[in-house]
This record gives C-alpha cells, structure tokens and sequence, in this order.
C-alpha cells in the first residue's frame, strides 16, 4: 500500500497546474499511461512511486483513501468515463467490484479472452473434446489413453473433466452432477 500524500502547499499548486480546467472534465495535461490515465512520480525511501493523478486529484481533496482487500485500496471511479479527468466532482470511490459492474454497465470493459477453439493456443477442437468426455464417462477410456490418442497433455484432459479448460461445454464433473 502506498502511503498517503503528504503535498506541501508548493506541490499541491504545481499539481494543479498541470490541469486543465476550462471544461466539465478537468485534464490532466502532463503525462499519461498507454490507457490515458494521467500519472506522476514521486520519490518515496529511495524508489520511483508513480501515482495515478485521479487518485492524487481525490486524495488533495478528500483525504486519503480508505485500504480495502487489493493492492492499492479502493478503487477511484469517473462518472464522466474520462481516464484523463481530475475533477473531483467527477470522482468516487467504490470496489474493484464496483469498478467492474460500471465499466460493465458502460460498455468500456474489453474482454478478449477467446474460448475453446478460437483460443490461439488451442489444440483441440469442441468436437474432439465432446468426444473425449463421451469416451471417458461413457466408455471407460482413461485420461491417459486420451492423451495419447490426441497428442496432447495429461494434464489437458484432466483439466477437461476438472473444469479449469473447456469449462464452457459444461463437461467437468462438478457441472454433469449439477446437471443431474
């Protein structure tokens, strides 16, 4: 966890200088990460701490901001969507819960894990794996022999019956009792 700001008046006001107020959104107009999140850095024992300014914007406001389950307490969301925006008006605090169900429920969420055959690194198609679970429940076939007979790991087929691959075709154990 980072320790709380401690701005002298002289850091505060170079902060804010940094700021655009003239709209809604005030941007922060130095440096930004690859998302558009402004950013700064400061030196804290030693090493190179670089903080979000939306969170410096909330904390030179508000206080600081509260520790919750996670590395960097709660998260600090924008109403207005604006990774860039520093206006405290704009700026709540929530869980990384919270953040997630907003970023859902406004469509800024990318999610680009692919499942099953689509995945890049996929060896099996849903057919074979279908297959695989059809002669493994219902013949007998040890997980073993299936991974010989597919070229793949051992371990794959038993992350078939176990659910932690292909969990999306409901084959795993755990959702064929579920489905009883």
């Amino acid at each position: 966890m980072q320790k709380p700001l401690a701005f002298t008046p002289l850091a505060e006001r170079r902060f804010w200088e940094k700021v655009d107020k003239s709209g809604d959104c005030w941007i922060w107009t130095a440096s930004k990460n690859a998302k558009g999140y402004g950013q700064l850095s400061e030196w804290q024992q030693g090493k190179r701490i670089v903080r979000r300014a939306h969170r410096v914007a909330y904390e030179l406001t508000y206080g600081a901001i509260p520790e919750m389950p996670g590395f960097h307490g709660a998260c600090v969301l924008h109403r207005c969507d604006n990774p860039a925006c520093v206006n405290p008006s704009h700026l709540f605090l929530g869980t990384n819960a919270e953040n997630v169900k907003d970023m859902d429920s406004k469509g800024r969420r990318k999610v680009s894990v692919k499942l099953g055959s689509a995945h890049k690194n996929s060896v099996l198609t849903e057919d074979q794996v279908r297959e695989i679970a059809h002669r493994h429940y219902e013949e007998g076939t040890t997980q073993l022999q299936l991974s010989r007979e597919y070229a793949v790991a051992h371990s794959t087929i038993n992350h078939i019956f176990t659910g932690r691959l292909w969990a999306h075709l409901g084959l795993s154990r755990k959702a064929r009792q579920e489905n009883l």
